[in-house]
Parts: C-alpha cells; sequence; structure tokens
C-alpha cells in the first residue's frame, strides 16, 4: 500500500502547471480505495509522515487549504513497484503469450513475473478490488476440438527463436508430416505463428521466393549461422496471414464461395461471418443462400466438411467437387466397416 502511495505523489516542478501542485491525504486515500486498499485519510498522513524521514518527500503545513505532501524538486523515485493493473497484464502475458517468447527475452521477465504475481497474492484480501479474480474468472478455449500440444525440443525452440530474433539463417533437420525421412535444409526464419496447440516457424528455404510453414515440434535439430536472413523481396507477415498461410492456403487467389445453409448455420454465419462482404438471402424451404469471398485453404474444407448437412457448397464447382468426393470417401469407410463387422 505504501508504495503504492508514493507512485501517487506528485514531483515537483518548477512549471506552472505542478509548481503550487500538492497532494492531499484525502485524495491519496480515495485512490488508494479505488485500487483496493481500504484505508483511512489519518493512516495515510501517519504513513507519509513515517515515509517522509526515510524518502525525499516534502509536507506543505503553512496553509491548512494547501496541506499536501509530494516529492521534493529533482529527486529521481526509481520506485520498484508495480499496480495491481500492471500485476494483471503481466500474468496473462506469462500466461498465454509465454509460448511465444525467447529464452532470453524470458529470462529477463522471470523478476517481473515474479513480482507480478506477489502483488497479486498480496491485494488486500478484504479489498473489493475488481482484478482481485479477475484471474479466476477469465479463460482462452480453442474453437475447435481440444489437443494436448506437441513435444518441442527446447534446444530446437531456444535457436529458432533466437533466429527470428536476431535475423539469422539456420541450418536445420526437419520432417514433414507426410514423410518419415528427414531433410537437411536451409532457412532463412520470417516469424512465428502459434495456431492452436501448435508453433509455426514462416521460413523462406535456400533462394526460393516463397515462404512456408515449419512446424517446431517436426525439428530434430537447428543450428543458428552467422549468416543474415534474406526475406522474399517485399514479404509481410500480416499480409501472409491475411493471405491464408496460416490456414495452409491452397493455390490461387481468394475464391467466390456460394453456399445452401439451414437456419441454424445461418444464424450463426450472421453472427460470425466468413468476410467483410458476406452477403445473405432467403430462399424456400427456411434456407439461407450465402455468399463470401474467401481463401480457399485447408482450414475452409474442413470446416465444410464439419458443418455436416447444414452446409452446401453450391461454387465454385471445383471445390464443391472435391467436398462430394471427400464425402463420399467418408461414406465408404462407414460403410465399409459396417459390412465388416457384420
Amino acid at each position: 500500500r505504501q508504495w503504492e502511495m508514493m507512485r501517487m505523489l506528485t514531483v515537483s516542478r518548477s512549471d506552472s502547471q505542478q509548481a503550487g501542485r500538492w497532494d492531499k491525504a484525502s485524495e491519496i486515500a480515495e485512490k488508494l480505495t479505488d485500487k483496493g486498499y481500504a484505508v483511512s485519510m489519518r493512516t495515510v498522513q501517519r504513513d507519509l509522515k513515517a515515509l517522509s524521514e526515510i524518502f525525499p518527500i516534502e509536507l506543505n503545513n503553512q496553509n491548512a487549504r494547501d496541506y499536501g505532501w509530494r516529492w521534493k524538486k529533482g529527486e529521481n523515485l526509481a520506485i520498484p513497484g508495480i499496480s495491481v493493473s500492471e500485476a494483471l497484464a503481466m500474468r496473462l502475458v506469462q500466461t498465454h503469450m509465454k509460448p511465444l517468447l525467447p529464452a532470453s527475452m524470458l529470462d529477463g521477465l522471470q523478476g517481473v513475473f515474479s513480482l507480478a504475481q506477489s502483488k497479486l497474492d498480496n491485494v488486500d484480501l478484504h479489498s473489493q478490488h475488481p482484478a482481485r479474480d479477475w484471474l479466476s474468472k477469465v479463460r482462452v478455449v480453442p474453437p475447435a476440438q481440444p489437443m494436448l500440444p506437441p513435444q518441442v525440443n527446447e534446444a530446437v525452440q531456444d535457436a529458432v527463436y533466437q533466429a527470428v530474433l536476431q535475423d539469422r539463417q539456420v541450418s536445420v533437420r526437419y520432417r514433414s508430416l507426410h514423410s518419415e525421412q528427414t531433410r537437411e535444409l536451409l532457412l532463412h526464419p520470417l516469424g512465428l505463428i502459434m495456431r492452436g496447440a501448435v508453433t509455426y516457424l514462416v521460413a523462406s528455404a535456400w533462394d526460393y521466393a516463397e515462404a512456408r510453414l515449419y512446424a517446431l515440434h517436426r525439428f530434430s535439430q537447428v543450428d543458428l549461422l552467422n549468416a543474415a536472413t534474406k526475406p522474399p523481396e517485399g514479404f509481410s507477415l500480416d499480409a501472409a496471414i491475411a493471405g491464408g498461410l496460416a490456414e495452409f492456403a491452397s493455390e490461387g487467389q481468394p475464391i467466390p464461395l456460394e453456399l445452401r445453409c439451414t437456419d441454424w448455420a445461418a444464424r450463426y454465419l450472421a453472427e460470425t461471418p466468413l468476410s467483410a462482404d458476406q452477403k445473405m438471402e432467403a430462399q424456400e424451404g427456411g434456407w439461407m443462400r450465402v455468399t463470401a469471398t474467401v481463401n480457399d485453404t485447408w482450414q475452409l474444407q474442413w470446416w465444410l466438411l464439419g458443418q455436416g448437412a447444414d452446409v452446401e457448397v453450391c461454387k465454385p464447382e471445383k471445390l464443391r467437387t472435391k467436398i462430394i468426393n471427400s464425402i463420399k470417401n467418408t461414406l465408404f469407410n462407414y460403410t465399409d466397416s459396417s459390412q465388416n463387422q457384420t
């Protein structure tokens, strides 16, 4: 509480706005109450008087109307404290962003993380500060089937993160999902993407201009090189993601998608549209016609198949045919399985 109190004090300055500024005990008590510390004005006065014997804090008691406290002019506060809001923000960073931070950065943040946890642990148990229980009331859940994250070699992860951080090339041994063989590659790291439970390195290989995704858990070895990364001309991570890279984009430009949806599926798409230009039109029998311009990606096809009988792909014909063939193969698997069981 006393650290918070000293953080609130005005620093004495010569400019006109701050020259006559003194912080009154009643104002400080009110601010402390807002931060979750139930304290009286008399307690604030007593604390500040004691603190002024240790820190360069001055008291104005010449005029009852201007009675207050502030830091002496020219003093460097350098208070090693942290507010409740700052502590909450750091705990959220530690929880959700830790997998995307290089080990070198994490080492430097451990003290801040510990300070943040200590701050939240020591918030007045009798206070009604809204941040006290915030972390226990907020959760991030995946929108799809939950899956456990794959095991990533710590040395590999550290080397990849350092390569991205320092813009250095890497020599790697990598096994793709569709191969049992490990390949040796020279990669130019361009960025990192966390997609669900999997973290991907965005990189171009050798002298190729195309940026691809490489799952961190499929690297068996990563060696940092002294050579600088050579990004493809005009490369932008945001533009690559917008183009469907993180959704495993297929070839070609965005496609004009046309769907026939049940009322239930249409209501869902009305709340969370497929694109900014999505349009909906009622049809006979309670069906809805939905059009949208989207990237033709693996993720789109997986989503369409997951909607089952609630969504029919009308256009483009190439995508419709692909979905039909997938459904036929699925039906064959179930039909063939049931025949074998009988």
